[in-house]
């Protein structure tokens, strides 16, 4: 079998993350790579051993040769970019969230309908063993009836300004929404949230928000972007879920190793992207191994839908707008599975 031919459009952090984890892959070849700075692609083509590097994604797009991209730009930038990669024939990936309004996402949901290619949102906790198992505890019936699920996900304040075009709810509440939504798999009929800001020439810092499914179970978020510095902690995470019978916590609020010399102290991620035995492993990595098996077999990803990626959208939304109302809101109409089908269309 011939190495699927690969394209990564956006070369910020977590683009290059995209980059290390296909080199790591077997039967991809990583042809090119593209940035909104030339300069910047070129670097960053030169550092990898990339043949090709772009300076507009619309070159890369028109690319025939490339067969599938990931797409890790800009949130606003997915929709033009998806829509046109999917009318390119190429197979999808965009990272989340899918888009940044509703009207967005449905028009690449709708634009996967009629193409060759598949589309696979990037929502990278169910990729993630500890969140993967514990939806499987959860479905299968080990808790019992489900009556609360409860997230935390916590950030240094160095992202206010690292994403400010976004707010928090749509970088880092949206993986905890997903992965609610993915054990419940029914809609969440009303929602309310509030949210800080954090100076007055800053965005958002954090949002705290109550979920209430149609079965009547009850979910709550929190994320905020204000841990300090000097805690040495990135991640403050935690998943609770309670049922009658039985209950399951992840819980990730200090790092799992942790390294300290004479003048610095560091915390590897070992969850996400990290080296084992000089190879990039993790939740990443096996994402994007289950897209490239998706592309190369013709089958649609079983583990996430484009709906999917949509639905979390619907909920962070909601509860975006309920904290500026200050009242409940009633998030937009569920989107059901679509017929894009299992296998691709001729």
């Amino acid at each position: 079998m011939k190495p699927l031919r690969v394209g990564v459009m956006g070369m910020g952090a977590f683009g290059e993350s995209h980059i290390r984890a296909y080199r790591s892959l077997p039967n991809v070849e990583l042809a090119a790579v593209s940035s909104r700075s030339s300069d910047r692609a070129a670097t960053i083509a030169n550092q990898y051993d990339i043949p090709v590097s772009y300076g507009d994604h619309a070159e890369l797009i028109a690319d025939a040769s490339i067969q599938a991209v990931s797409i890790a730009t800009a949130e606003f930038e997915h929709r033009v970019l998806a829509i046109d990669a999917l009318a390119a024939g190429k197979h999808v990936l965009v990272e989340k969230p899918i888009a940044t309004t509703l009207a967005d996402a449905d028009a690449i949901v709708a634009a996967a309908q009629s193409a060759r290619g598949i589309l696979m949102p990037g929502h990278i906790l169910r990729f993630d063993p500890k969140y993967a198992q514990l939806r499987e505890a959860a479905i299968v019936g080990r808790l019992g009836r489900i009556v609360s699920l409860h997230a935390r996900r916590n950030r240094p304040k160095s992202l206010i300004t690292g994403y400010d075009r976004v707010h928090p709810a749509l970088i880092t509440a949206i993986h905890d929404i997903d992965i609610m939504l993915w054990i419940k798999g029914i809609p969440v009929q009303s929602v309310y949230a509030i949210d800080r800001i954090a100076g007055r020439d800053e965005g958002a810092h954090g949002l705290w928000g109550m979920l209430e499914f149609t079965d009547g179970t009850v979910g709550s978020i929190e994320t905020s972007w204000l841990m300090p510095a000097s805690t040495g902690i990135t991640t403050d995470d935690a998943f609770h879920v309670t049922g009658l019978d039985g209950a399951a916590r992840i819980q990730m609020d200090s790092p799992a190793l942790r390294l300290w010399t004479t003048n610095h102290s560091d915390a590897p991620d070992v969850s996400y992207e990290p080296l084992l035995h000089g190879t990039v492993s993790g939740a990443l990595r096996d994402e994007l191994s289950h897209f490239v098996h998706c592309a190369t077999t013709g089958t649609a990803s079983s583990v996430i839908t484009p709906e999917d990626g949509v639905n979390a959208l619907v909920v962070v939304l909601a509860l975006i707008e309920s904290a500026q109302r200050r009242e409940p809101v009633t998030p937009g109409p569920w989107r059901a599975e679509s017929d894009q089908g299992r296998e691709l269309k001729a």
